[in-house]
């Protein structure tokens, strides 16, 4: 059976990790809330335990905690400048923020300059 932990990464973040067993299968990162927002830094899925429903369970657990904790708003940040294909690629995890009702508010641009 599955089980969840929660570690404390500083006074305002806590990893929830997801086990079976033996390895963590699923992790995510939250900050807590502060004047009611609270913030969801990281959802992981191992690649070998995905297609389970994980990262809706992550996500779903992630709410009820910051919720929990006093949280009456969740944000998320995704990095999203990855093209299509790329081990970075986003579309899975955008596509579960927006079936769980989050809405993009706002975009980031990241530039860099080669030497």
């Amino acid at each position: 059976m599955d089980r969840y932990d929660v570690e404390h990464l500083s006074p305002d973040q806590r990893r929830l990790v997801l086990t079976d067993r033996r390895n963590t299968i699923a992790e995510a990162t939250i900050g807590l809330p502060h004047q009611g927002t609270g913030v969801l830094w990281w959802i992981g899925v191992e690649p070998a335990a995905r297609g389970r429903g994980l990262g809706t369970a992550m996500l779903g657990t992630a709410v009820d905690v910051l919720t929990a904790l006093g949280a009456t708003e969740v944000i998320l940040y995704v990095d999203d400048d990855a093209p299509p294909g790329d081990d970075r690629d986003r579309r899975a995890a955008n596509a579960l923020y927006e079936a769980a009702g989050f809405e993009e508010i706002d975009r980031l641009h990241s530039y860099a300059r080669q030497p």
